[in-house]
């Protein structure tokens, strides 16, 4: 499988809650205790998604990150 590179958003929710998800796979979604802890399980969630869509042939293309942007207020 080709190396991609995908954004993760990583929320801080409590003082031990996080999530995660991915804005270019929709469905990716995952919540843990550390931030640790959510960035294993948004990367295997990650390879199963894609091991998903290869073994389907649904991809077309691969997902590409055209850019992102912090905003300060």
């Amino acid at each position: 499988m080709a190396q991609t590179e995908y954004l993760i958003i990583v929320e801080k929710y409590g003082p031990r809650a996080y999530g995660a998800y991915v804005p270019e796979l929709p469905g990716i979604g995952v919540a843990g205790k550390t931030e640790d802890e959510v960035h294993e399980l948004v990367a295997d969630a990650i390879r199963l998604y894609l091991e998903e869509y290869d073994r389907d042939d649904a991809r077309t293309e691969n997902p590409v990150v055209v850019n992102h942007y912090t905003v300060t207020i």
